[in-house]
């Protein structure tokens, strides 16, 4: 789950800056059980939006942003780490 995330990033940021502006990423289409819903590129920060739980057919979510600036992640509660599985299990309530 976890490892998706990063290849996701890894993935990002390695575009050209002429294409980081438009790119988005949607893992969640391609597999029904990623962890990764949609990485967006919104200039310095990615915004990473993360599937918490399946339940049948709703699905609940989240948003982490990382930023590339600073290196760090931070979940809906505005608390930043370098740890990206801890604002994930932060902002799904784990």
């Amino acid at each position: 789950m976890r490892t998706l995330l990063a290849a996701a990033l890894l993935v990002s940021a390695t575009l050209s800056a002429a294409q980081a502006r438009d790119f988005r990423l949607y893992p969640g289409f391609l597999d029904r059980d990623a962890f990764v819903e949609m990485v967006t590129d919104k200039g310095l920060i990615f915004e990473i939006v993360v599937r918490c739980e399946r339940k049948g057919n709703k699905v609940r979510a989240g948003i982490i942003t990382y930023s590339k600036h600073e290196g760090l992640f931070c979940d809906s509660k505005l608390r930043c780490t370098r740890d990206a599985g801890r604002a994930a299990d932060n902002t799904c309530g784990y």
